[in-house]
């Protein structure tokens, strides 16, 4: 069943619900959230985490370490065909990132209630979606601080969700 770009975001945002439902308590060091759509030849992951399970902090950089490991992150993110691997015979490429990163902001701009978050989408299309049947995340390797990622999948065979870790790393339908 083909979607319509409208209806895949309806369904994005119904796939969010849950973890928006979780309150406060949804904002987890060392864990993220990512929402995964499969619609024809079109993969969406939408990735939320604690910018604290990304760089060990989420407060605005103080030190030159701090904006050194910010700019890594940033790097590291607009390589997502390196963080977010698709079944191979599918012949996937990336062709939208979009990255809201808080403390990229000017300085001296407060970072809200203390508790930075990421929110990331990464868009891919594949030449052979019939292929498409997993992504391995790379994510724990990039990210030390991340130990657990709650995947919501909306795919062919329907939805489920799953949680991934650095020893299962993997999320097939």
């Amino acid at each position: 069943m083909k979607l319509t770009a409208c209806a895949r975001l309806v369904l994005l945002a119904a796939l969010s619900l849950p973890a928006a439902a979780a309150g406060p308590g949804a904002h987890v060091h060392g864990a993220a959230l990512l929402d995964v759509a499969v619609d024809g030849d079109s993969l969406t992951l939408n990735l939320e985490a604690p910018l604290a399970s990304l760089l060990g902090f989420e407060h605005l950089p103080r030190t030159e370490r701090q904006h050194a490991a910010v700019r890594a992150m940033a790097a590291t993110l607009n390589k997502p065909a390196l963080l977010f691997v698709a079944t191979p015979a599918a012949q996937c490429a990336v062709v939208a990132v979009k990255l809201a990163l808080p403390v990229l902001a000017a300085a001296g701009k407060a970072a809200g209630d203390g508790h930075a978050d990421l929110d990331g989408e990464f868009v891919f299309r594949c030449a052979r979606p019939a292929a498409l049947r997993d992504v391995e995340l790379k994510l724990f390797a990039a990210f030390p601080h991340l130990r657990q990622v709650d995947v919501q999948l909306a795919g062919p065979r329907g939805q489920s969700a799953t949680r991934l870790t650095p020893q299962q790393a993997r999320i097939s339908w």
